[in-house]
């Protein structure tokens, strides 16, 4: 099967996803082992301590709390267990894990944590998963209620696979709401993340992250891998990214709403094992389907941003592959280069039937995208930036090839824009509407028009 096949392919299944089907690229987690029927369930009314009540506890019981604490040390999970809060929580004035995962085959249920405080940098968080690359973890499950006030991030898996985190509200954290690192074959649905502060000295923050260390290569750290991101809230991640995937493969962003990001979604690469310099390992087989990625205030940033590895123009190194379909994506593009949809150093791209607001530019290609399809999107709202001409499809620089076809651009100053002649883009099909609008502006033979508009 070649490259594009394979891309054609993952668009079908993820649409598939989006209609109801079940998902085959990222497949859901499994449920841990069914609990022995010896096992005793177990609960907080009489307990003098919920460190001890959790130790003592026979693997495969059911510990629940029912009572509110406060605790200075993390709630370690050491064998297979499942925590359930039924009217109780648990509280730290530390900056801590509130709950440290240290066995496969846990499951926690409407956790109910606090932290000491999320506009301060620190250690403190939700619940830690701390699988180690000799030792993953496996079936974790979170699922329903809250996680606030965290320092650092309301749920930090690292090394996990086979696993679920649905239906948790976190609000109010330093750095991420949701953090995987090394992760794999799991689901990130139906959760709603409220505010991200990113206080000093953190130089980014995300909603919900997929990555890897960079340390060592990914014989040590693997990346995230086989992940759906489905239908979760996503808003006020005001200095920085919504969703973000640093060089995951088959990683599936599916119906989400992302609201009030800097940069709604991003596929971007992983950094240089060897050189922190530059990057490495660039976003493979990604999909980003039935999104909506809105900005009320303007700003720096982009709606949704696809980004290969290398630092120059046409880059030998790893490129981004994927599709982004049926998106709708609005407020974004009030800086150079940024737009709706932001694109780079990519190969086989498929960018199709989103529906595009912004200023300034709708769709950015800004260099290097090898075999780009831009088919069937519409450009609905654009606005100019000060005096420079609004752009449907503007190509920015050069080392950029492929197809714009059957896209409806019906406002703006310009539908296709291509001022450097290094390109190679055929367009077709497309149709460029709005009174006084210039059709194609290109130079020398970079644009071939075919049917076109």
């Amino acid at each position: 099967m070649t490259r594009r096949q394979t891309l054609r392919a993952i668009a079908v299944s993820a649409t598939a996803s989006a209609l109801g089907a079940a998902p085959t690229l990222a497949r859901v987690a499994t449920t841990p082992a069914p609990a022995p029927a010896a096992a005793v369930p177990v609960d907080d009314v009489d307990a003098a301590s919920l460190h001890e009540l959790v130790e003592a506890a026979a693997p495969w019981s059911t510990v629940t709390i029912t009572r509110d604490w406060v605790v200075t040390e993390s709630l370690v999970l050491t064998s297979p267990i499942t925590l359930r809060f039924a009217g109780g929580s648990i509280s730290t004035d530390a900056h801590i894990a509130v709950i440290t995962v240290r066995s496969s085959d846990v499951r926690i249920e409407e956790p109910v944590l606090r932290g000491r405080d999320g506009t301060v940098s620190g250690l403190g968080r939700g619940v830690h998963a701390a699988g180690t690359p000799d030792a993953p973890l496996r079936n974790i499950e979170i699922r329903g209620g809250s996680i606030s006030g965290q320092s650092h991030d309301g749920v930090l898996l690292e090394h996990v696979g086979w696993f679920t985190v649905s239906g948790v509200t976190i609000s109010g954290v330093g750095y991420a709401g949701i953090l995987m690192f090394s992760c794999t074959d799991g689901a990130v649905s139906g959760n709603r993340i409220d505010e991200v502060h990113q206080p000093s000295p953190y130089v980014n923050s995300y909603g919900i992250e997929a990555v890897r260390a960079t340390t060592a290569g990914t014989d040590r750290f693997p990346r995230s891998a086989r992940i759906t991101i489905s239908d979760n809230l996503v808003r006020g991640v005001r200095s920085w990214e919504g969703i973000d995937t640093h060089g995951g493969e088959e990683i599936v962003i599916l119906r989400n709403r992302v609201e009030d990001c800097r940069v709604g979604i991003a596929l971007v690469p992983s950094k240089d094992e060897a050189d922190a310099s530059k990057t490495k390992y660039a976003p493979l087989s990604c999909a980003v389907i039935g999104n909506s990625v809105t900005r009320s205030t303007r700003g720096a940033g982009s709606g949704i941003v696809v980004r290969g590895a290398g630092e120059t123009v046409d880059s030998p190194a790893e490129r981004a592959t994927g599709v982004l379909l049926r998106n709708a994506v609005s407020g974004y593009g009030d800086a150079d280069r940024d737009a709706p949809i932001l694109v780079y150093l990519t190969r086989d791209l498929i960018v199709a039937d989103n529906e595009l607001q912004g200023f300034g530019r709708a769709i950015s290609l800004y260099h290097s995208n090898a075999d780009v399809a831009v088919q069937r999107n519409s450009v609905l709202g654009l606005e100019r930036l000060g005096a420079a001409r609004s752009v449907g499809i503007a190509v920015v620089a050069t080392a950029n090839s492929g197809i714009v076809a059957a896209n409806r651009v019906s406002v703006g100053d310009v539908g296709l824009q291509c001022r450097l002649a290094p390109n190679a883009l055929l367009s077709v099909a497309n149709t460029w509407g709005g009174a006084g609008m210039d059709p194609v502006v290109a130079a020398g033979d970079s644009v071939l028009r075919f049917l076109d508009g």
